[in-house]
């Protein structure tokens, strides 16, 4: 199994990192791309991807970083990057949270876009609140030739179609185990298999029942077995075809990942 979108604040993990990825293996995951919220947060996931083969990493800054941030901040993680970087971002958009950076999240988005273009890198999307400026940046900047997914889902179908018609993944958290996740179970009903990914956002969103206790990787089971129960198949089938995604997707792209490959199986 592969937790596609390991958002681990590190501060969060670092008196009991190791202990973390233990109990990751022990649950069956067999890969994380853990990912940089900011340039500092990025190299410490480019050294934990460095000196752990389970973790595959992403460098970018998040759009709450916009207002410290800016275009040429973006451009130098390329010196960050190794083989084992498959991603640049997350990226995007966060109207809930950073309303007042609005211009300028766009400005660092469409940097992420230029980079990961450059790279052959893989795109992560975060988008809270600003479904419409998400797309409007993908398509008058081409981003969709970048590929990627669309991180901690939060659309409804019709956005996941257009997402999944453009050639990204949708990423779904463990919000899809919540009583009141309808419009969210919705998009997994709709979706084939071979679109979604799974993710942990760690430390964030545990799911049920680890709602309130801090998230870590090895919880993403509990929203593989909620997939499998909304589309009548088994839990088995879940992991291993949203992994086999992960593969076709991100080891496709990424610049010598190749060798890697055989490394992340279900």
């Amino acid at each position: 199994m592969v937790d596609s979108h390991n958002h681990i604040h590190f501060r969060e993990f670092r008196k009991d990192l190791d202990e973390v990825l233990g109990r990751a293996v022990s649950a069956g995951l067999t890969a994380m791309l853990t990912v940089g919220i900011d340039p500092k947060d990025s190299k410490v996931a480019v050294a934990m991807a460095s000196s752990n083969e389970l973790v595959y990493a992403s460098v970018g800054i998040h759009p709450q970083m916009a207002s410290r941030f800016g275009p040429d901040d973006v451009y130098r993680l390329e010196g960050l990057c190794t083989p084992r970087t498959l991603a640049v971002g997350e990226t995007g958009f966060d109207l809930y949270r950073s309303p007042q950076t609005r211009n300028e999240q766009e400005e660092i988005f469409k940097a992420h876009i230029v980079l990961a273009k450059r790279l052959g890198l893989l795109l992560v999307i975060h988008d809270r609140d600003a479904h419409d400026e998400t797309v409007a940046v993908l398509d008058e900047s081409e981003g969709w030739d970048a590929g990627g997914v669309f991180h901690c889902f939060s659309g409804d179908v019709e956005l996941a179609r257009k997402v999944v018609e453009n050639g990204f993944l949708v990423s779904i958290p463990g919000v899809v185990t919540y009583h009141n996740a309808d419009k969210l179970k919705d998009v997994v009903r709709d979706i084939p298999l071979e679109a979604l990914l799974v993710e942990t956002d760690a430390p964030y969103l545990a799911p049920v029942p680890m709602r309130g206790k801090r998230n870590e990787p090895s919880f993403v089971r509990h929203a593989v077995e909620e997939i499998a129960r909304i589309k009548g198949v088994s839990a088995q089938d879940v992991a291993r075809v949203t992994s086999d995604n992960f593969k076709r997707v991100f080891f496709k792209r990424a610049r010598g990942a190749e060798g890697d490959h055989e490394r992340v199986h279900s």
